[in-house]
């Protein structure tokens, strides 16, 4: 049987830190018989792990013709990357399934052909099923390029500064951490957002309040040849803190509410990156005013605080493999 695998130019990758080479040895070490503890295999999924490929190797050449070098195996979807030898400067791009052992085999299949010839004796043969879909990225296509057209899902972690428009104009920052697909479909996201105070004059002061709110929403991406879009409908729950200056006795207050957040999003990719500016609006469901008591005789002064927000942001996020 031939395994289609070629070799490629060198590609942009990452090399792993030393540490991980060690930590991976000394596993090794305790788990493999004494002639196969100079193959150190470090792989970055545990679709193949390590240990897989160890298992696959064993049933291509025994443990005593296993090399002595190290291996680094990088997962994209439905492709990895071999890298071989201590340098690895001419790393294997292999097209493969979903199937983990059947991409241990083809893994163990890569050394083994690439480190000598398959032994006559090799115990059986090995079966490689053809997979469902194969993405064949075009050439050159770095693997980081594949990386954001494919339907897996992904993890980001994103941050963004924002300006909120109503009750005065002031900025703000946001947290947020997502999971959705790396194409286009559906995924969801929470954050926290923290806009700076606003004011409002009540009485014969002026009372400053601000809402740090935490929201959660179901996320529709689109993704193009350039640029994506997002669209996200979800809750969000704030807590209201205000505070008085400039009255005779200044005091404070805090109150938690609730409401909807729809918001719109368009950006760009950026390696695994996404850099993006958004638009979005809050209504808040639970009414708030702020009410001034006189100090003697007279009155209370209340004042309505918004009942809704609109924000834009400008941000970027990381996407987690």
């Amino acid at each position: 049987m031939t395994l289609p695998v070629t070799r490629m130019r060198p590609l942009a990758l990452a090399s792993m830190l030393a540490v991980t080479f060690v930590a991976e040895k000394g596993k090794a070490d305790s788990d493999v018989p004494a002639g196969g503890r100079g193959l150190v295999i470090v792989s970055g999924s545990d679709c193949p792990s390590g240990e897989a490929v160890r298992n696959a190797l064993l049933a291509l050449r025994p443990v005593e013709e296993w090399p002595a070098l190290s291996v680094a195996i990088r997962e994209f979807p439905q492709m990895l990357v071999i890298e071989i030898g201590p340098h690895k400067t001419n790393p294997r791009q292999l097209a493969v399934g979903l199937d983990c052992a059947t991409r241990a085999t083809a893994v163990a299949l890569v050394i083994t052909a690439w480190t000598g010839d398959l032994p006559v004796e090799a115990a059986g043969t090995p079966v490689l099923q053809p997979p469902a879909v194969v993405v064949q990225p075009p050439p050159g296509t770095k693997p980081e390029e594949v990386f954001r057209k494919t339907g897996a899902r992904h993890t980001e972690i994103g941050a963004g500064l924002l300006a909120a428009s109503v009750g005065g104009i002031v900025p703000g920052i946001r947290v947020e951490f997502g999971h959705m697909r790396r194409g286009s479909g559906l995924g969801w996201q929470v954050d926290v957002t923290a806009p700076a105070a606003r004011q409002v004059n009540v009485g014969d002061g002026t009372t400053r309040w601000t809402r740090i709110s935490a929201g959660a929403a179901l996320d529709a991406h689109w993704a193009m040849r350039s640029f994506f879009l997002d669209g996200a409908l979800g809750g969000v729950a704030a807590l209201t803190y205000a505070w008085g200056q400039g009255y005779v006795a200044n005091q404070s207050d805090w109150s938690p509410t609730w409401g909807l957040v729809v918001g719109m999003r368009a950006g760009v990719p950026w390696g695994r990156a996404r850099i993006w500016i958004e638009m979005r609006g809050l209504k808040w469901l639970r009414e708030q005013s702020v009410q001034i008591d006189p100090v003697s005789t007279g009155n209370a002064t209340t004042t309505r605080l918004p009942s809704w927000d609109a924000q834009g942001a400008i941000g970027i996020s990381y996407i987690f493999q």
